[in-house]
């Protein structure tokens, strides 16, 4: 199934920041079936398991495991598009990250969840996308260290970000982190987090434009209007459940109340487009379990809970009904493959 997508933008500081470390852009591009004329195209969207590709091929080419990190330190307000230039005209920086965030889905959908502005803290939070392997990594590494380039640029000021979090595990090129952040970064936290420091929030912005603002809002609440109107009924359910699906089953009736419908309502809305909530929430679960077998130690009575599953043997019944083999045989298989790959 679709994950979610993402626009141009994203795709060109990746290719900017591979091409920095040596690599040949449209190389790359052509190496994942993707051609510059998609990149040029405005309206563009790139499916998020071509740019999980993209950056692996990179990564690879390059040999920069923290090609994430150069992304983010690379990454201008133009990177992040219509969200990008409502940040640069707001008043303050908190304002500005509230801003980027509440507007992402119009540069980057994905059905995990969106990011958060937390202004109590105040903390800019990722949404998970566990399990976490060498190559979706520079997705958390991008987004965080473009988070603090932005804040430098919005407001003409470093030294912004108080503490880091970060939810996978400490990678090899853990060193790299404290040369971009310049500030404690710590793992296996139970979310990925940029902590700024007391007042931060406050700092006005520099190019702050209260009557260009105020044009630039209205233009993407109606982009983000006409994008909620033209997402079929399944999509929007997908961005619903994705973020739920954590310890949780989450139900129809949660799923229709979020979307303001009836039960029943919601149920025919599915059969129209030709699915179900259940085959929805089946196709996600199926396609975590499989990344979570393959990229990750977790035992299947984790997986079971992380996934909503009263039983591991719920679970493991679940698992062979999705591929015709059990958990355990799955796993050794895939174990084999990586040892003899020919």
């Amino acid at each position: 199934m679709k994950i979610g997508d993402i626009a141009a933008h994203t795709v060109l500081l990746l290719l900017r920041a591979a091409e920095a470390k040596g690599a040949e852009p449209d190389l790359l591009l052509a190496r994942v079936g993707l051609t510059p004329a998609q990149l040029r195209d405005p309206e563009s969207r790139i499916g998020l398991t071509d740019l999980m590709k993209l950056g692996a091929t990179a990564i690879r080419e390059t040999g920069e495991p923290a090609l994430g990190l150069k992304m983010g330190e690379l990454c201008r307000v133009t990177d992040l598009g219509l969200p990008g230039l409502l940040a640069m005209t707001s008043p303050t920086l908190g304002e500005a990250l509230d801003t980027l965030t509440r507007f992402e889905p119009l540069t980057s959908r994905c059905y995990r969840g969106v990011s958060t502005y937390v202004p109590q803290l105040p903390a800019v939070v990722f949404y998970s996308i566990a399990p976490y392997n060498e190559y979706n990594r520079f997705v958390v590494d991008s987004l965080l260290a473009s988070w603090q380039t932005l804040a430098e640029t919005l407001t003409g000021q470093t030294g912004l970000v108080q503490e880091v979090h970060i939810e996978f595990p400490a990678p090899d090129y853990q060193h790299r982190y404290s040369d971009t952040f310049k500030a404690p970064v710590t793992f296996d936290r139970p979310e990925s987090r940029l902590v700024l420091t007391s007042g931060a929030a406050r700092l006005p912005v520099l190019d702050a434009h209260p009557l260009l603002h105020q044009q630039l809002l209205a233009l993407a609440q109606e982009r983000l209007k006409k994008q909620a109107v033209t997402e079929t009924i399944q999509g929007r359910v997908q961005h619903i459940i994705g973020p739920l699906l954590h310890g949780q089953t989450p139900s129809l009736e949660t799923t229709a109340k979020r979307l303001g419908l009836p039960d029943w309502t919601l149920r025919r809305k599915l059969k129209e487009e030709g699915t179900t909530f259940q085959s929805l929430l089946d196709d996600m679960r199926k396609d975590l379990a499989l990344g979570y077998m393959r990229d990750t130690q977790m035992s299947l009575g984790e997986i079971a809970f992380v996934l909503g599953f009263s039983t591991p043997g719920a679970f493991q019944r679940a698992f062979k009904r999705w591929t015709s083999e059990t958990p355990g045989d799955y796993r050794r298989r895939i174990g084999l493959s990586s040892r003899h790959p020919c």
